[in-house]
């Protein structure tokens, strides 16, 4: 402490260089547990000398600052000279941590991303720990970060995480993407892989981006298709393969890989209903059924059946209710089903198009659990059988409860977008508009709100 009283006694008497030379011993002795006070004093002399404050310094006087003063670290970080690249990274990387600090998220966004592009030039592909924090906690889905993630990681030849990058980046694209906005991204996912050597492997990915890409394929191409079809066994990605199959014209061959996709322990209706619509046509055919023009009266003997939902169906929905399944959702109720028995027999009923059945088996999962995540499985369930069968009130009172103990992102999207498709069915425009906003507020890319919302501001 009396030598810190010292130093600032030498600067006030403009004695720079014995101030230096003093700060300087005393760093030297206190290397490791080096003061505010010290550096900023030491700092102080070499400027008054017009000579260069040592970088390294800087940045642990800046490491300093940080956490109680960041303004004052701004300043500091100022004086650190741009000609290395490696002073150059070390700065954006507290400025990082700043822009965090201040809660600037745009500002941080930009940071990270220019932050990453420097090390991928630099050819120094790691990422420190607290950048990839900072984009799980607030750009998990970002598809540009991610991008540039992939590119560090195949630089480093990191094959497994690669994987997992690429498969996720081709995924948003048809998840969270317009159709003009999917094959834009597409093509930068393949330039990226194009780009790198020894992919392995991670080469049956780039294939497939080429064959999105391309409407028009030549004899070698078809090869191409047949090995992604041996190799992958994700059940989403093999999804993707049989929506290129089925655009390509190959109903047979799609007919006969979707039976195999069918048997796939991930398989998951839900899935397709939500982002695939198109292909559930290859993994049930409805049978044929015998119209009548209302629901039978139960006798006595019947076992005094209560209604078979809780929600009014329209008539002209019931006059095409078939007798085979109003005998399914009468018996449903008279068997000892688990909740998860019950959400697989209504999945089956909605893959059928038994969609009275399926709301039946929907409630009765719902009523089954007090546990919260089977519940919102069931409310899925509920709210497709509903837009289906275009009871729009119950499909929004639906979605208002589950709404109320949604937890997940992925559950509180769902839910509103839920909410918004029957407000638009029931014309209700500016409810639907609000709704959408609130999506785009969440995750700016959510498939088709853009497109709702567009429409909307159209009308």
């Amino acid at each position: 402490m009396e030598s810190i009283s010292k130093i600032q006694q030498l600067l006030a008497e403009s004695k720079f260089v014995e101030a230096q030379k003093m700060a300087e011993i005393l760093l030297y002795q206190t290397k490791g547990s080096e003061t505010k006070e010290l550096l900023e004093f030491y700092f102080e002399s070499l400027k008054a000398q017009s000579r260069p404050i040592p970088s390294e310094l800087i940045f642990l006087l800046v490491d300093k600052l940080l956490p109680m003063n960041t303004d004052e670290a701004q300043k500091w970080l100022a004086n650190i000279s741009k000609d290395k690249s490696v002073n150059n990274q070390r700065k954006i990387l507290i400025k990082i941590k700043i822009a965090e600090i201040k809660g600037k998220t745009e500002e941080l966004y930009h940071l990270i991303s220019q932050y990453q592009i420097l090390r991928f030039e630099s050819h120094t592909p790691n990422i420190p720990t607290v950048v990839i924090d900072l984009i799980k906690k607030y750009f998990p889905n970002d598809f540009h970060l991610q991008l540039q993630k992939l590119a560090i990681e195949l630089m480093r030849m990191d094959l497994i995480n690669s994987e997992i990058s690429i498969k996720k980046l081709i995924l948003s694209c048809f998840e969270k993407s317009s159709p003009k906005g999917t094959k834009l991204k597409i093509n930068l996912i393949h330039e990226i892989l194009t780009s790198s050597s020894g992919l392995q492997y991670l080469e049956l990915y780039k294939n497939f981006c080429f064959l999105i890409s391309n409407e028009r394929w030549d004899k070698k191409d078809y090869k191409k298709i047949i090995e992604l079809v041996i190799y992958e066994e994700d059940f989403k990605f093999q999804v993707l393969i049989l929506n290129l199959l089925v655009r390509e014209n190959l109903k047979d061959e799609a007919g006969v890989y979707a039976q195999e996709i069918r048997k796939n322990k991930e398989y998951n209706y839900v899935y397709l209903d939500k982002y695939f619509p198109q292909l559930k046509q290859y993994f049930f055919q409805r049978p044929e059924t015998t119209t009548i023009t209302a629901i039978p009266l139960i006798k006595e003997a019947d076992l005094k059946v209560d209604r078979l939902v809780s929600v009014p169906l329209h008539e002209e929905i019931l006059s095409e209710v078939s007798e085979e399944e109003i005998l399914l959702a009468h018996l449903l109720k008279y068997q000892d089903f688990s909740t998860s028995d019950l959400l697989e027999i209504a999945v089956s009923f909605v893959q059928s198009e038994f969609y009275m059945a399926a709301l039946k088996a929907s409630e009765l999962a719902y009523e089954s659990t007090d546990n919260n995540n089977l519940r919102l499985r069931a409310c899925y369930l509920k709210v497709t059988c509903l837009l289906k069968t275009a009871d729009y009130r119950a499909a929004l009172d639906i979605s208002l409860n589950a709404l109320s103990y949604s937890v997940t992102q992925n559950d509180i999207l769902s839910f509103l977008y839920s909410q918004a498709e029957a407000h638009l069915k029931l014309k209700e425009y500016i409810s639907a508009k609000r709704v959408l906003e609130r999506i785009m507020d969440i995750d700016a890319s959510y498939r088709l709100v853009k497109e709702r919302l567009e429409w909307l501001n159209a009308i």
